[in-house]
């Protein structure tokens, strides 16, 4: 031990000695003072030993064993009970009785050392350092412990907030990638949009200016076939747009039998703008050809895997900067369905085929986020698929998804019976809206009252009998939602059907809602829905 060092512990070292005879106390103190221990108490009374020690803190105790009234073997006894046993400092018994029994004994009591008197000044002397050397580690030791847990915490913390952030910063990237594929879809949507409207408001317009349009019945069905198909080709694109961009739910496992056939070609014409529309604008061409297999249906989120697709067309479309032609295929591969998507574009190097599937890879700097590819990777993950990729630089690239086939058995439909009239209440805050469901009500036999608003329609319903209430969502006064409780508490077997433009069909039903599809809705499917309902 260096003389630095032993004259420091001497100097801080604080020792207790509790004796009852006052001439062994003076012995051990002249003892401890010639060898420089400045701090030393003693007491004589074992009975305020406990007080003693927790006002100095001792970092040892020099005990006798054989006291009057209290023990050595007592005196231990309360300090264990008083005090937690990763501070209690060493504490070394020195006794006249050498007997093993009585050294057994303040050994099991929790003495750290034990020596008999008469006592060998330098023994006694070298176990005291070591022992004040002992505790010193060990205040060490707790101290940096302390230090190492409280940097552990602090760095958790840390950690913690970091991984918050990059969650934060993920779900905003992820964001980012997908309205960066709702933008290289706006421009044809609208172009879809318009040359559907264009059509509508034509023919809409022809019919105001003539005078007299039953002259030619024929060409006045014709035109509203036209008018019709129209509105159903605008229809259908709002449709995809809300269910490219539907967020999934953790609330909900969207895992039904899917037709990856289907998605397929729902994805090609989603994606149609950006591979059609847009290169035809620049002078490109893209041929996309399918080559769809007779495949069973798999098990899975639909939207999620209609917008893999979509990420490997649009991926397949950047690598092809002068036009080419993409291969969609599926088909079944030992007993599991396959999706490919082919192109003829750039290809990859290796170390890009590598890396292509890591979040924030990218190889079209500015234009890319590096995240297509790994969402399309999270999702097949999810679906306990695999993704295989064949590419060579300037011959093209081959995404082909596996996916297991799924075991749900498939329901057929049950045919909707025949249905009587019904007296039906509509409700919605547009009055045209109003007409056309009456008059399309009407057309079956079915007798209609409507109402403006949920106040007045519930004022209506307590007035008379209804077979069911349609109703909208989003109105003044109260909602569908609303309506549809209190319609529930008055007779909770009336039947109400949700018609809104912000519902998704046979989803999030909400409670009181027996029924809830999306507008516009056509003539069969408000015949399919009343059908249901009156089946139920």
């Amino acid at each position: 031990m260096h003389i630095d060092s032993k004259s420091r512990l001497a100097r801080d070292a604080r020792i207790l000695i509790v004796d009852d005879q006052p001439l062994n106390i003076h012995g051990l103190e002249s003892l401890l003072e010639r060898e420089g221990y400045a701090i030393c108490i003693s007491m004589s009374d074992p009975e305020r030993v406990i007080g003693q020690f927790v006002s100095i803190q001792p970092d040892l105790l020099l005990l006798d064993w054989h006291m009057g009234d209290v023990s050595g073997a007592e005196v231990l006894q309360r300090l264990h009970d008083h005090i937690p046993a990763e501070e209690m400092p060493p504490v070394l018994v020195l006794t006249a009785d050498d007997s093993p029994e009585t050294k057994r004994e303040a050994l099991n009591a929790g003495a750290t050392d034990f020596l008999a008197k008469p006592l060998d000044y330098v023994e006694v002397m070298l176990r005291i350092r070591n022992l004040l050397q002992l505790r010193m580690f060990h205040l060490q030791s707790q101290s940096h412990n302390q230090l190492l847990e409280e940097k552990v915490q602090e760095r958790t913390a840390q950690l913690e907030r970091t991984v918050a952030e990059l969650k934060e910063v993920q779900q905003q990237v992820i964001q980012q990638e997908r309205l960066r594929a709702l933008g290289a879809m706006a421009g044809g949507i609208a172009h879809d949009f318009n040359n559907a409207l264009m059509i509508i408001k034509g023919y809409s317009d022809m019919f105001i200016q003539q005078e007299d349009p039953s002259r030619d019945p024929a060409k006045v069905r014709e035109s509203f076939e036209i008018i019709g198909k129209a509105s159903g080709d605008a229809a259908e694109i709002v449709r995809r747009l809300r269910e490219f961009y539907r967020p999934f739910s953790k609330d909900e496992e969207d895992r039904r039998p899917v037709d990856i056939n289907q998605l397929a070609e729902e994805a090609v014409q989603m994606s149609l703008p950006k591979w059609q529309t847009q290169t035809q604008a620049r002078g490109e061409f893209i041929d996309l050809k399918q080559e769809l297999g007779d495949v069973p249906k798999i098990s899975g989120a639909a939207s999620e895997l209609r917008e893999v697709i979509l990420n490997l067309i649009f991926n397949a479309v950047d690598a092809m900067p002068q036009g080419g032609q993409i291969t969609i295929r599926t088909g079944v591969q030992e007993g599991q369905v396959f999706i490919e998507v082919e192109d003829s574009g750039t290809g990859m190097t290796e170390e890009t085929r590598r890396h292509c599937l890591e979040p924030f890879y990218t190889t079209k700097g500015e234009k890319g986020t590096g995240l297509g590819l790994a969402i399309t990777y999270g999702i097949v993950h999810r679906h306990a698929g695999i993704i295989r990729i064949n590419s060579e630089l300037n011959h093209g690239t081959q995404f082909r998804i596996i996916l297991p086939v799924s075991e749900t058995a498939e329901h057929s439909s049950t045919p909707i019976p025949p249905i009587p009239p019904l007296k039906v209440l509509v409700v919605d805050d547009q009055p045209d809206i109003c007409h056309v469901l009456s008059c399309y009500l009407e057309q079956d036999a079915h007798t209609v009252v409507t109402a403006e608003n949920g106040c007045e329609a519930l004022e209506k319903f307590r007035n008379g009998h209804f077979d069911v209430v349609i109703t909208d969502r989003a109105m003044p006064k109260m909602n569908g939602d609303q309506l549809a409780s209190a319609i529930k508490e008055i007779n909770p077997k009336e039947p109400v059907i949700l018609l809104t433009a912000f519902a998704e069909h046979g989803r999030f039903l909400p409670n009181d809602i027996d029924l809830q599809f999306s507008k516009p809705a056509s003539l069969h499917l408000i015949r399919e829905a009343l059908g249901k309902v009156i089946a139920a």
